[in-house]
């Protein structure tokens, strides 16, 4: 069979980038293609960002913090470049043990050894002929986590990504199980996608997205509810386009092929009981030719984009209530220049955007990361207002990255593209910023803004999400 590019739903929590035509998917056995795994850089402890020439002392706290960040971090190790089909390579997601990192991508789940980087081994598919498709983005407290893969040709017109194992990291990368998992038929025949969204809910339950369905399984990989969408019902070709959770709560983006637009978006939200909170799914409308992503769902949003040529539409960050309703549409748009989302791609074209979250706050980066003479900015925005709260230069000729945040700080990574990065952090107050770490350089030039940022304390690690120069370059403390 010849090889073909597929149109996809894109990235970052999800943005779907809108198919020319409804077409190709009906050629392709009407196949959904969903937005897959991991949002390292979006969940509800993702960082800020900012580089600048002069620092500010932070003001104290009553009770002093763990550093955030050692005073330096060298790169120790870096892995080679991801070789394959590029259709397969993109990034799943990443996960950490004291023994082991995983690296997650359509082509396999990589095992390295985190102090030199050498290739331990795969994470081992229950059958040959099985590739991976999707990925939860971190692990349980007691190191388990769940793969999806596809039987057979993971290019073929009707690859489906419907089998789920669950994986003991803590007992050799044991699989536990392994379960097919498959939606609900459209006119007798089944729907089939080539990726998926997997998410570890509270309760101990594991929630799988299928084509028109979202399933609850325990751990044990007893089935603990579904939740069908509303063309299931209908028999109505409604597919789910992308899923984000976070405890308690799921987020599904479903669409709806028709209309001038091409395909029409909504969003239904679940408890971890499947329980549909919204009366009906809540319409996210977008300007013409436009997209909309889920972002993430600590706290519940997603962002609105205009077509890639206009200019004069903004973004807009959606909001939401717990019970799913829209809280507020607000227009990302700034002084100090044009808001850079800074996504990076995954495995089926989804794309994660570079925001730090942080109670009622979202931390934005804004202006020209090129420019030589006006520093980009980091801007704290008020979620239940709108309104600005501060903004906060950043160094010229620099891409800002978050790396992590607290109520009281967000943490900015200085991306350079061969040069040493210092480390900000900004208080959240304020945006009074403090230089607290300096990554050294490395011998490879760098993309900072699409590189897939995963920081825990004393550790950093940069990985490509597609063919790179590189892998992943892991970064570590300095004596």
């Amino acid at each position: 069979m010849a090889r073909h590019q597929q149109a996809y739903p894109t990235e970052d929590s999800g943005h779907i980038f809108q198919p020319r035509s409804g077409g190709r998917l009906r050629d392709r056995g009407r196949r959904i293609l969903a937005v897959t795994a991991t949002a390292v850089l979006l969940l509800a402890g993702a960082t800020a960002c900012s580089d600048s020439t002069t620092s500010t002392p932070a003001k104290s706290s009553s009770a002093p913090k763990e550093p955030f960040a050692p005073a330096q971090l060298a790169p120790v190790w870096k892995s080679p470049r991801v070789e394959g089909d590029s259709l397969r390579t993109p990034y799943m997601a990443a996960w950490r043990t004291p023994g082991a990192y995983y690296v997650g991508r359509g082509t396999g789940v990589e095992i390295l050894d985190p102090a030199t980087g050498k290739k331990l081994g795969t994470v081992v598919p229950p059958e040959p002929d099985m590739t991976p498709c999707g990925m939860t983005e971190s692990l349980t407290a007691d190191g388990l986590g769940a793969i999806a893969w596809i039987k057979g040709d993971p290019e073929a017109l009707r690859a489906a990504c419907d089998r789920i194992s669950l994986i003991d990291t803590r007992n050799g990368n044991k699989i536990a199980w392994t379960k097919q998992i498959s939606g609900a038929p459209l006119n007798g025949k089944p729907l089939t996608n080539d990726t998926t969204r997997l998410a570890f809910l509270t309760g101990d339950v594991l929630a799988v997205m299928t084509p028109n369905t979202v399933v609850g399984l325990r751990l044990d990989g007893a089935e603990a509810w579904t939740w069908r969408n509303i063309g299931v019902g209908l028999d109505k070709y409604v597919l789910n386009w992308d899923m984000t959770a976070h405890q308690d709560r799921i987020m599904v983006m479903i669409g709806i092929e028709g209309g001038p637009e091409l395909w029409r978006y909504w969003v239904s939200t679940l408890d971890a009981s499947g329980k549909e909170l919204s009366k009906e799914p809540v319409p996210m409308p977008v300007p013409a030719k436009g997209g909309v992503s889920l972002v993430g769902a600590a706290p519940m949003t997603a962002i609105v984009e205009p077509y890639s040529f206009d200019k004069v539409t903004k973004p807009e960050l959606v909001t939401f209530t717990r019970d799913g309703s829209v809280a507020r549409r607000i227009p990302l748009a700034s002084d100090a220049g044009e808001i850079r989302l800074n996504r990076s791609r995954r495995l089926g074209g989804a794309k994660r955007f570079d925001i730090a979250f942080s109670g009622s706050t979202a931390y934005l980066v804004a202006g020209n990361p090129a420019s030589s003479t006006a520093p980009v900015q980091i801007v704290a925005l008020d979620l239940e207002s709108g309104a600005t709260r501060w903004t906060e230069a950043v160094d010229t000729v620099t891409t800002p990255r978050f790396l992590g945040v607290d109520k009281d700080t967000v943490y900015v990574l200085a991306g350079k593209t061969s040069q040493d990065m210092p480390v900000y952090a900004y208080a959240a107050k304020d945006g009074t910023r403090t230089q607290i770490s300096t990554v050294k350089a490395t011998d490879s030039l760098l993309s900072m803004d699409n590189l897939i940022i995963d920081y825990t304390t004393g550790s950093l690690a940069l990985t490509e999400p597609g063919q790179g120069p590189t892998g992943t370059i892991m970064f570590r403390p300095t004596p």
